[in-house]
């Protein structure tokens, strides 16, 4: 398996810089929302939530030497901060995405390496897959329609409805079931 990065769809491999290493952490560092009251041992907790993800990328420049600093400076392109947020798809991963800032500095190893470190930072800590749309035409009723997410989070589904038809529709009912396990 060649490890590889698509940003915003173009794969940085093209371009004279290889993967070299990724810090992809399983789960988001967690903000603890906890209240030390006076008088009290201990603190009271009301949960946690989690902060942004942070990702570490190595590249190692491929390209010849000629070329180097044109792929630094594409690299410096691609990942500068004025663009906002950027798009990850890693090659051993296809089909989910990580929407990404830039922060940090792009930093070269010690003097004659070719490797040079990207730190990002997600906002959003959750990766993204591609859209699904279903759609399908009721033309009885009751008709009963079951939609299952292969997630294994929840989402917000965004469920949309429109009558063609010249009859009024007088009433439907969303049932939201989850499974308990």
């Amino acid at each position: 398996m060649t490890y590889d990065v698509a940003v915003n769809g173009v794969w940085l491999s093209e371009h004279g810089a290889a993967l070299f290493e990724r810090r992809l952490p399983v789960l988001p560092e967690t903000d603890d929302n906890t209240v030390k009251l006076a008088n009290t041992d201990g603190v009271v907790d009301f949960g946690a939530s989690y902060g942004p993800r942070t990702i570490g990328l190595t590249f190692e420049i491929t390209s010849s030497a000629a070329e180097f600093h044109r792929t630094l400076a594409y690299l410096a392109r691609t990942f500068n901060s004025k663009r906002g947020e950027i798009t990850l798809e890693f090659a051993d991963m296809p089909g989910k995405y990580y929407v990404a800032t830039y922060a940090g500095t792009l930093t070269l190893g010690a003097t004659g390496s070719r490797l040079i470190d990207v730190n990002l930072r997600m906002n959003d800590p959750w990766p993204v897959g591609p859209e699904v749309i279903t759609e399908f035409t009721i033309s009885a009723s009751p008709t009963a329609v079951e939609i299952e997410s292969e997630a294994d989070v929840r989402a917000r589904p965004i469920i949309t409805m429109s009558n063609n038809g010249v009859a009024t529709v007088h009433g439907f009912t969303i049932t939201n079931e989850y499974v308990l396990e």
